[in-house]
């Protein structure tokens, strides 16, 4: 019965679409290309029809973030043909109050932006699939690079021990980067081979192989100046509003119609003087932008980049 009704109403949208999408340009060949390049194959002709009309649709919403973002690129991406409602999914971050008496606040500024790219020292870019998990992602990479600049070698961590055991994150449902960090403060991380990532919400494993603790975190003064001081130590999480990532296929996006609410979770990795631009690790796999990167413009706050960043303590 449910099944029916998912049809049906996939049916009435393809028929709602026929009538009244626009008919100027044509997708079919963009379309065609993009099932060849992903590899998409659907399960009818029904939901075939419903996917062609969400990559339209995003396609036209890529023209319109090109003309916005005339150094960027945009297009056809691995979530060409999802709406925006299931890119919601792959979001996560959640503003919680996670205030601590000891907590430090980094303040200073910096006269000079130097290049700073730290891609090398991370582990492999991940894909954190259909969960709202982005902040464990954030957490366990921006921990993962701090660590290998101070030890110079460390384990793959675990981001599905932060989902099922630190509080008082959601799991799936959102969470915060810091509450992680927390928790792991009087425990230690959990390595991804002894405590696998499945991307839904599972029992608190006690037994698993642990590596390190951090000692807390340190909250970075919100502004870009003091964002590239904190940089020059390693690697920080922060949030953006990636609203408008789906289509980003590279270059660096402006802060035109890219959204100031933030709903993601990432890591500055780096900074580039030549195109004066943030370099952003993100959690959607390395098919995404730039291997798994977007560039985003220094100096206009781009994507809300400066409303929430912070680092742990080594």
């Amino acid at each position: 019965m449910k099944t029916l009704v998912i049809a049906s109403l996939i049916s009435a949208a393809c028929l709602l679409y026929i009538a009244f999408s626009p008919t100027e340009v044509n997708y079919d060949d963009a379309f065609e290309q993009f099932i060849s390049t992903y590899g998409r194959s659907y399960s009818s002709q029904t939901e075939l029809q419903y996917r062609k009309m969400i990559f339209e649709e995003n396609m036209r919403q890529a023209e319109k973030l090109q003309k916005l973002n005339p150094d960027a690129e945009f297009g056809a991406t691995p979530f060409a043909d999802l709406s925006d409602e299931e890119m919601k999914l792959r979001m996560g971050y959640v503003e919680i109050d996670n205030d601590q008496s000891d907590l430090d606040l980094f303040t200073e500024t910096s006269d000079s932006l130097n290049s700073i790219d730290y891609r090398g020292n991370m582990k492999s870019i991940q894909d954190q699939g259909r969960c709202g998990s982005c902040w464990a992602f954030s957490a366990t990479a921006t921990f993962e690079g701090r660590y290998s600049l101070f030890r110079k070698a460390n384990s793959k961590l675990s981001e599905q021990q932060a989902l099922d055991c630190s509080g008082p994150n959601h799991s799936c449902n959102g969470g915060h980067f810091t509450a992680a960090w927390v928790y792991m403060r009087t425990h230690k991380f959990c390595t991804l081979s002894s405590y696998k990532y499945t991307g839904i919400k599972g029992q608190c494993k006690t037994k698993c192989s642990p590596t390190i603790s951090d000692k807390g975190y340190t909250k970075v003064k919100n502004n870009e100046s003091s964002m590239h001081k904190a940089l020059q130590q390693g690697p920080i999480s922060i949030a953006v509003d990636a609203t408008t990532w789906k289509t980003y296929r590279g270059g660096v996006m402006t802060a035109s119609q890219c959204g100031k609410k933030p709903n993601h979770a990432v890591v500055l990795v780096g900074y580039e003087p030549q195109e004066n631009a943030w370099i952003i690790r993100n959690s959607w796999g390395s098919r995404f932008g730039e291997n798994g990167h977007i560039r985003l413009k220094y100096g206009t706050n781009t994507c809300a980049i400066t409303h929430d960043s912070a680092f742990p303590k080594i």
